[in-house]
């Protein structure tokens, strides 16, 4: 999805898969449903330094220093959430301006429940688990094989 476009609101819809089904049950056991829904803008947090070079040239330089969701809630007041970044693949990065359906907790603002990265999350654990138990799994199986043939030094 490209910076700055719109990610469709949340729906009552029929869901076909499995997965979809999951997470409507588990936002009904936790009662996100009854949260009021917003929409959160994603901003990067940058710092912005200036550099001289030789020729007294001014070179600007900015850096990423991290990600935040900003909405607004009913009163109108502005809250900020900072995301947490889950590796350095880019499909588990949010862009710069995209904007994500969340609910907040009308009680409590600042607590937010966004069902995109409740999943972007999900992915990236269980992928981090398979390839520890694939690499674990491969540890075990070398070394009986070379048990059963014999090579063990």
């Amino acid at each position: 999805m490209k910076a700055g476009a719109q990610r469709p609101a949340d729906t009552d819809s029929l869901h076909s898969t499995g997965e979809d089904m999951l997470i409507e049950i588990w936002e009904h056991l936790r009662g996100y449903r009854k949260w009021t829904p917003a929409e959160a803008k994603v901003e990067y947090l940058k710092e912005q330094f200036l550099y001289h070079d030789k020729d007294g040239k001014d070179l600007h330089y900015s850096h990423v220093t991290g990600e935040r969701l900003a909405w607004t809630d009913a009163a109108d007041q502005p809250h900020y959430a900072p995301l947490k970044k889950l590796g350095d693949d880019a499909k588990y990065q949010l862009a710069e301006g995209e904007i994500e359906a969340i609910r907040y907790n009308p009680a409590n603002p600042d607590e937010f429940y966004c069902r995109r990265i409740s999943g972007l999350k999900v992915r990236y654990y269980v992928a981090t688990t398979l390839s520890i138990i694939a690499v674990v799994i491969f540890c075990v199986v070398s070394v009986w094989v070379r048990e059963m043939l014999g090579c063990s030094r």
